[in-house]
């Protein structure tokens, strides 16, 4: 019983997301539900994890880079935690903050060599220094 009421909690909070229009309040109160209100949940490091997946697909980048890197420093070893690290370093080079979306895929390449994005991300790396040198950003800097 406690199963099937764990289950439509959390549908029930997702439809309340989506027909909010994801709107930032209802991301943001959702995770202050479960990040701060109801930590111990078994469901919470991954709903946070669901949260900053849906800031970002929402195109809302920031607040995706700041969901992550809470749900990272909270919870580093969940499992939803690798495509998390991903997400936040493709939120960067959304935003145009290039330096740190390189720094951050470089850092995803040698924190998981086995992930399948591996050369997929290689090429990124590649692509974005190649196409922001004349930016001013050097390998150096």
């Amino acid at each position: 019983m406690f199963q099937h009421w764990k289950k439509l909690l959390f549908l029930f909070i997702v439809i309340a997301i989506f027909y909010g229009g994801c709107s930032t309040e209802s991301i943001l109160a959702t995770e202050d539900f479960f990040r701060t209100k109801n930590p111990n949940l078994a469901m919470s490091p991954g709903m946070c994890y669901t949260l900053g997946t849906a800031a970002f697909r929402s195109f809302r980048y920031q607040l995706a880079i700041d969901i992550i890197d809470r749900n990272l420093e909270q919870w580093p070893y969940e499992s939803a935690a690798i495509n998390a690290e991903f997400r936040r370093a493709a939120a960067y080079e959304r935003l145009g903050d290039f330096k740190v979306a390189i720094r951050h895929y470089e850092t995803f390449l040698l924190d998981h060599p086995k992930d399948n994005r591996y050369s997929t991300i290689q090429s990124r790396v590649a692509k974005l220094r190649a196409l922001h040198v004349q930016d001013g950003f050097t390998n150096e800097q």
